[in-house]
């Protein structure tokens, strides 16, 4: 990977790649200012020798002068390279700290607000699943307005669930890495994704299950293939089928999600991955909005761990996102 994402976690830090940038403008300015320097110097001293170029003598010590020039310039150089860069930490600590303090701002309220959330949503929930599972029958149209409250409280709790994880995205919050078999993983997502996709009449199933263990957190690895999945309910026709397929190959674990709807224009293709970044011809054909932060905390997941996610559709045709995350050796 050739962008700065393959930069050692120290210098990935935007405070720290600021300094750098301010720090290189400088030292260019300073390395030319002495080249200008140092040509001015040499014409003015062979200037000087010119009448007595006949005589040896005089011409080694302007060469010796020269010499002795371009030390003390290389001297001073290596001097103004460390109040370089001391002066740009500061001029880039000064210039960031209000970006900074605000971004932790914005960041403290999502995550007091997702926590916050979750307390009503959850007696929400328990009120919905108490009244829907009563031995007293209620009547059809009463049990549906329940029925749609219910099932609007399993999104908002999905999307607390996503906006909580990218606060812990942006505060670059440690992974909990454990040896973890996606295999396991995958069969927990399909057992409890299987109502949803019941409700639409689309088969869920996983067509090929192998061993494929990796070290990762496995709540967040849980979280990146429930969003796959989700998705892929979320977007197929009804009466259709969506595939889950989980194997390793070497040092290589993958896990596909196949599914048969509308497909994504090869434009949009990279789009998907940005955050609130939806498409509105998926959204219009299947009358359901995301929000735009499925896939992008995916491939966060994904390269946390060391892989990626990459997506391969056609219009008309569905898509299939494959997970690849490094494998342990069995």
């Amino acid at each position: 990977m050739n962008d700065w994402r393959s930069l050692p976690a120290g210098l990935r830090s935007p405070r720290v790649r600021l300094m750098f940038l301010i720090a290189a403008i400088l030292v260019l300015l300073l390395a030319a200012f002495s080249v200008v320097i140092y040509v001015l110097v040499s014409r003015e001293v062979l200037q000087d020798v010119e009448p007595f170029r006949d005589d040896p003598t005089f011409i080694a010590a302007a060469h010796r002068q020269l010499q002795q020039y371009a030390t003390q310039l290389v001297f001073a150089n290596i001097g103004g390279l460390v109040l370089t860069l001391v002066a740009s930490f500061f001029i880039a600590k000064a210039a960031l700290r209000p970006l900074e303090q605000a971004i932790a701002l914005q960041r403290q309220f999502t995550n007091d607000a997702s926590h916050d959330l979750r307390t009503p949503l959850a007696v929400i929930r328990m009120e919905t699943s108490a009244a829907l599972h009563s031995a007293t029958q209620l009547p059809p149209a009463l049990a549906g307005c329940i029925r749609i409250i219910d099932e609007q409280a399993q999104r908002m709790d999905r999307l607390i669930e996503q906006l909580l994880t990218l606060a812990h995205v942006d505060a670059g919050s440690a992974l909990n890495r454990e040896p973890t078999d996606l295999r396991c993983v995958v069969n927990d997502v399909v057992r409890d994704l299987t109502p949803l996709a019941q409700a639409k009449n689309i088969e869920l199933d996983v067509s090929r299950t192998e061993p494929a263990v990796v070290l990762g957190d496995e709540l967040k690895l849980s979280q990146l293939v429930t969003n796959l999945v989700d998705n892929a309910i979320k977007y197929s026709p009804d009466t259709s089928r969506v595939s889950v397929s989980v194997w390793q190959h070497r040092d290589a674990a993958f896990v596909t999600v196949s599914d048969a709807g509308n497909g994504i224009p090869a434009g949009e293709l990279e789009n998907i991955f940005r955050r609130f970044q939806r498409l509105d011809s998926v959204r219009s054909t299947n009358g359901r909005s995301g929000h735009g932060l499925g896939l992008p905390l995916c491939r966060w997941i994904a390269r946390a761990h060391g892989g990626d996610v990459a997506v391969d559709s056609r219009e008309g045709q569905g898509s299939t996102f494959t997970v690849r995350l490094p494998a342990l050796n069995p």
